[in-house]
């Protein structure tokens, strides 16, 4: 085997479509609150391993609403518990006063899509037991009685945006009451096609071919719904939330985005456009230093807290 790609401190992608994961830093959950935030893990299938960590703000409103995040990592890598996550996570909590689900779902090459999306579709579910009284193992951070579900919101960026579009088709269509999903987050969605487009360079674009060969199920296209939104339209009734998509000037992903962003638009679909014009992919996650990140996180937090 040899290696064909590799993310610098992420991971290694050999020949034969296997992938080793890089170790990284991570931080462990803390239940006492620390600069205004407090944590703790919860699992949510535990034949699965599908577990998620919760962000809870000192100083909130008496019940706010709920935001449901998937991280990033080209459905390949990636976890919650990285340091540069918790720190997005305690800051995005901290400044919002939302409260946060971060979900860890299985990854690719192990567990193609739509495996992704049925353990984030399944982590919706659990919490809307929560929200019901129904679970077998209740939450008290998750308690009625604690969060407004009413206002419900996805985000995710990267592999974890592509998860907030399907993920956000499917709650549409089901009754995951008393849960209500009120927008999604798209941030730096990673969608693609067969045709490289504007601002996809040959090497990104071979790089992104290489990654979605292991992450769709097999012998799928570039073109295939998961990958590429516009080859299965909207459906004209389908009741999808106001969408909030967020992108960034330098990342090679921007004109996929815009592409997204024009493709709900022209579906009848409620969307809002933010764009940090000297931002990079992911800059949220990797600079929290970074003055867009402060942007971002503000701009996230209007959008939630004006629904």
């Amino acid at each position: 085997m040899e290696v064909v790609r590799e993310v610098e401190g992420q991971l290694k992608i050999y020949s034969d479509g296997s992938v080793l994961r890089l170790p990284h830093p991570t931080l462990p959950a803390s239940s006492h609150f620390t600069h205004g935030v407090a944590s703790k893990d919860v699992i949510i299938n535990p034949e699965t391993g599908v577990w998620a960590r919760i962000f809870n703000p000192e100083t909130a409103a008496e019940k706010p609403p709920l935001l449901i995040y998937f991280h990033g990592g080209g459905f390949l890598a990636c976890s919650t518990a990285w340091v540069e996550y918790h720190t997005f996570f305690h800051n995005l909590c901290k400044t919002s006063g939302v409260i946060i689900v971060s979900v860890d779902y299985r990854l690719a090459p192990e567990h193609r899509l739509p495996a992704a999306y049925d353990d984030c579709t399944e982590a919706i579910e659990w919490i809307a037991k929560q929200a019901s009284g129904r679970a077998e193992s209740p939450e008290e951070w998750l308690s009625p009685s604690v969060v407004d579900f009413n206002r419900c919101f996805l985000a995710g960026e990267s592999a974890g945006g592509n998860i907030v579009y399907h993920v956000g088709l499917r709650i549409a269509e089901v009754d995951v009451r008393p849960l209500v999903v009120k927008g999604v987050i798209p941030i730096h969605p990673a969608f693609g096609g067969e045709e490289r487009v504007e601002s996809e360079g040959l090497m990104f674009f071979e790089t992104c071919k290489i990654i979605w060969s292991i992450g769709l199920p097999v012998g799928s296209t570039r073109d295939h719904p998961f990958c590429n939104p516009a080859v299965s339209p909207l459906k004209p009734g389908l009741k999808l939330p106001p969408v909030l998509v967020a992108l960034a000037g330098k990342d090679e992903l921007k004109v996929r985005g815009e592409m997204f962003y024009e493709y709900v638009k022209s579906c009848g679909k409620e969307a809002e456009l933010m764009v940090e014009e000297s931002g990079i992919h992911a800059y949220h996650i990797i600079l929290p230093q970074y003055e867009g990140t402060l942007r971002l996180i503000h701009t996230i937090s209007d959008f939630i807290n004006g629904r």
